[in-house]
């Protein structure tokens, strides 16, 4: 079932949050950057909303967090805001120290999508102009939202009148305790990834592959997110925590869960890559709560950030007249131990 309901105006525009309920689980999506506003489950502590979003469209831009949003055309970092495809280099909208971070100044995550019910999916469409953020050709995007089974499945379709680059991600920051709870530090996360990506003062790749062992990005078997977090590393310095980028092993990409709350979250993806973000910058006022530094954490699947300038890692290219299909299945189980 999904219902539709006003949510807020922006620009004059109404937006709208559309709910997605099935086998238990509860989801919100707006039509506003096509972001996941809350994650609803029963879990030992009741029901508990697992997802962080903050309760305006105003509030959510200005945290800058991308808090629930589908990011793209490219999701991450691209350094120097541009890039060469078939030798002709574009320049993009920089929003980041002279970087472009997550598709621009207005990319996916600050657009309103057009919405459309199909019996159990919630489709959003975009259309993107050839030039937008300075990225070639017009590309029409597609965001499908299903509730199957105990998982929420978010899936991808981009098609373009031009070769082009398509890489987008969904942004949301869980807490498996609750977004009313405690920081994520004692969530137990395992990530299907024996190496990662370092990066370098600007949160980009430097094009190295390092494997995990005997670093605090050794995920490889479940820790605590907060048992190396605060490890004397270059990168973790940079970023306050966790904010790095793994090559991952196979679709399975990463579980989380909470002993205290009984949540397991497993993230499946057919993207090469995936970002571990520990929320090192979260502020402002959420839901139920002031959002503080970790109070969420992001499971980022994607390509690796900057790989449209790196010849080392798979581009993420769409040719013309291609469609490109991506999805990331976000699983729900309540005490299922698959260690």
């Amino acid at each position: 079932m999904i219902t539709k309901a006003y949510y807020g105006t922006y620009l004059a525009k109404d937006a709208y949050k559309y709910t997605l309920i099935d086998n238990g689980i509860q989801v919100e999506i707006c039509d506003f950057g096509a972001a996941i506003l809350s994650v609803k489950l029963n879990t030992k502590l009741g029901v508990k909303d697992i997802c962080l979003s903050y309760p305006t469209i105003e509030s959510y831009i200005n945290s800058g967090a991308y808090c629930g949003a589908t990011v793209g055309r490219i999701a991450n970092r691209i350094k120097g805001a541009r890039f060469k495809l078939n030798g002709v280099e574009y320049k993009l909208s920089a929003n980041e120290n002279g970087n472009q971070l997550h598709g621009g100044k207005e990319g996916f995550a600050y657009r309103f999508w057009q919405a459309e019910i199909c019996g159990n999916v919630l489709k959003l469409y975009l259309n993107s102009k050839n030039g937008d953020q300075g990225f070639p050709g017009e590309l029409n995007v597609k965001v499908e939202y299903e509730i199957v089974e105990n998982r929420l499945e978010i899936r991808y379709y981009a098609t373009a009148d031009s070769n082009t680059v398509f890489a987008p991600t969904n942004h949301a920051y869980f807490n498996l305790n609750g977004e009313d709870g405690e920081n994520i530090l004692s969530t137990h996360l395992k990530i299907n990834a024996d190496k990662f990506t370092p990066l370098d003062a600007e949160h980009i790749p430097t094009g190295e592959i390092i494997s995990v062992k005997n670093t605090p990005f050794d995920f490889t078997q479940f820790k605590s997110i907060g048992s190396d977090i605060c490890a004397n590393d270059a990168q973790l310095i940079y970023s306050k925590g966790y904010d790095c980028n793994f090559i991952l092993n196979g679709n399975l990409a990463a579980i989380a869960k909470s002993e205290k709350s009984g949540v397991q979250l497993s993230v499946y993806t057919n993207m090469p890559a995936m970002q571990f973000y520990s929320g090192n910058y979260l502020s402002g006022k959420g839901k139920t709560r002031l959002y503080t530094p970790r109070q969420g954490f992001c499971l980022e699947p994607q390509f690796v950030p900057n790989s449209v300038n790196l010849n080392n890692f798979e581009k993420p290219l769409l040719k013309k007249g291609e469609e490109k299909s991506y999805y990331i299945y976000y699983k729900f189980d309540i005490d299922n131990d698959i260690i």
